[in-house]
């Protein structure tokens, strides 16, 4: 475990004393008379989690969102804040198969209805259109239709440095701040990223440029202050939002909501400016509580973490629950799911040994699973060897319990693979090869999951270290057939399998290769595991096997 994962999981256990529910204002905490105290509250990296379907079965299903709403209408109506401010971090969309298969119209129909006061743009905002579903011309919320539900949200879109990469100006679809009533008071949100350009896929990030100059972010808050005369100034960033607010003056910034990096954080900046963060896939929310007194002066209390997710059976929807699960959001995820229930409880097959996603550096079970699938999908091209990124492997296919098999659907295939992302196969020499095996143990994007192949390296520093600072020597590789590849020989090549997104990882070895067959004719990872796990069972009883083999092997240097 490195040090900042077990820095982490303290502030986890730490701030899980705080489940399920939100404070109540302390008696103690006495404030001068006319003081209004705002509830901020925080969402962030939802990826589509309206509700976890991941169970696959319909009784086990978590209706997360529906939680987090029933306990924000009870702060909004509890009498203790004079009122409350809902913003969410951005990367609303992708990652489920309700988010994905409806094309995030179940998100924004959430969004409408809660009442969201903000959001920013998460980098998998770009994932489809992002002018399309992600916002307007107007800079607010993109419109949706889901059955009975439609609308066309006016929650603005909060990015303050995204530009049109030809014009140079600013691109219509976000706006640099919103100057939002809370109390009778006026808060100004205003948005930023970080420069994406590593972790979008090249093709939906050329468009646009970022300038993620904190300087310039700093000049823009000042410039706000100057001009709208804020009450309060609060940044939603879809970044590291220590490093925001360690950038920002304490007398100009209030609050950071921060993202990106699926950490719990309630803490304060050594600059002075105060920070919050809500993790990620819906399983609790950040929140503080701005006191704004009548001399102007801002302070920030009882920032923290709330988890709705240490009881997972609270969550199902059953008799008992549901006077603790929001009705109106239960009900757009139920409109959600009747959308794709058809098509999601189609059975594939069937395993007898769990797929399982770890963190941990090298290959896990789940990625062969993935990359096992992918090599037999384009079989057809010569492919030897399977590369795919464990940030695009969203979850788990367990054994229930008193089982020894699991059903695998439709649904299961897009809860493990979401994204959509294209299924190219390129020519690389030993050399290459030995660059993406080194590029993957530093970086999962390139690709840091196989099948086809297992290796032996050796690395400087050891386990505590934070991978990317590590430095990889690739030893060997060898073929599933046998093979032992020469490391050194420049001249033979290998067919290997990847996916769009890791080709265009800026430095990877597929960087400036032409794919064996054009992209616009490749395979869709999801869709096609799909037809072919149909096609499979189709032929036989349906049986999945499930590769445990580990992939890597790590030589401790002498």
């Amino acid at each position: 475990m490195t040090v900042r994962k077990a820095i982490s999981l303290i502030l986890v256990c730490t701030l899980a004393l705080s489940i399920a529910s939100i404070p109540a204002v302390s008696a103690e905490n006495s404030i001068p008379d006319g003081t209004k105290r705002i509830l901020v509250v925080e969402t962030t990296d939802i990826h589509g989690y309206i509700m976890d379907v991941s169970a696959g079965s319909e009784d086990k299903f978590q209706y997360r969102m529906a939680r987090i709403a029933h306990l924000i209408n009870e702060a909004r109506n509890s009498g203790k804040y004079d009122d409350v401010m809902l913003l969410d971090g951005g990367d609303l969309y992708q990652g489920t198969p309700v988010s994905y298969m409806t094309g995030g119209a179940v998100i924004r129909a959430m969004l409408d209805t809660m009442h969201y006061d903000a959001v920013g743009l998460g980098n998998h905002e770009f994932d489809w259109d992002v002018e399309e579903y992600a916002g307007d011309a107007d800079g607010t919320v993109a419109p949706y239709v889901l059955g009975d539900y439609f609308g066309d949200p006016k929650i603005p879109v909060l990015t303050s440095n995204l530009y049109d990469a030809v014009s140079g100006e600013r691109v219509p679809f976000t706006k640099d701040y919103a100057v939002i009533e809370k109390a009778g008071l006026r808060i100004a949100v205003i948005g930023y990223i970080p420069d994406y350009r590593e972790t979008i896929m090249t093709s939906k990030i050329a468009p646009y440029s970022i300038n993620p100059s904190l300087s310039n972010l700093d000049a823009l808050v000042r410039d706000v202050r100057e001009k709208e005369k804020p009450d309060a100034v609060i940044l939603i960033v879809h970044d590291k939002p220590v490093q925001v607010a360690e950038a920002m003056d304490p007398t100009q910034v209030n609050l950071v909501c921060g993202g990106h990096t699926n950490h719990i954080l309630a803490e304060t900046a050594n600059s002075g400016v105060p920070y919050i963060q809500g993790y990620y896939y819906a399983n609790g929310f950040a929140s503080a509580e701005l006191l704004i007194g009548t001399d102007g002066s801002v302070t920030v209390e009882n920032m923290q973490y709330t988890d709705i997710t240490s009881d997972k059976e609270s969550l199902y929807d059953t008799e008992e629950n549901r006077p603790s699960l929001d009705p109106e959001i239960t009900a757009i995820s139920h409109a959600g799911w009747d959308a794709i229930r058809d098509e999601m409880s189609e059975v594939l097959g069937w395993i007898d040994t769990p797929v399982l996603k770890t963190k941990t550096v090298g290959a896990n079970n789940a990625g062969n699973f993935i990359t096992g699938l992918m090599m037999k999908i384009t079989r057809n091209q010569g492919t030897l060897a399977a590369f795919y990124n464990n940030g695009g492997i969203r979850t788990s296919f367990l054994i229930p319990e008193g089982q020894t098999t699991r059903e695998v659907t439709v649904n299961d295939i897009y809860s493990i693979a979401p994204f959509g992302n294209t299924l190219l196969v390129f020519d690389i020499t030993g050399p290459e090869l030995v660059k993406q095996l080194a590029d993957g143990l530093k970086t999962p994007n390139y690709g840091d999951q196989m099948s086809g192949l297992s290796f032996t390296y050796s690395a400087t520093g050891d386990e505590t270290m934070d991978r990317a600072d590590r430095e990889y020597t690739i030893l060997s590789v060898t073929l599933d057939d046998g093979t032992e590849v020469d490391l050194d020989d420049a001249n033979k090549t290998y067919r290997v399998c990847t996916t769009d997104f890791n080709a265009t990882v800026p430095g990877s070895v597929f960087e400036e290769k032409t794919p064996v067959v054009p992209q616009a004719d490749a395979p869709i990872d999801n869709e096609s595991i799909v037809r072919f796990l149909r096609e499979e069972k189709a032929a036989g009883d349906g049986y999945i096997s499930v590769d445990t083999r580990p992939r890597s092997i790590e030589v401790p240097r002498e």
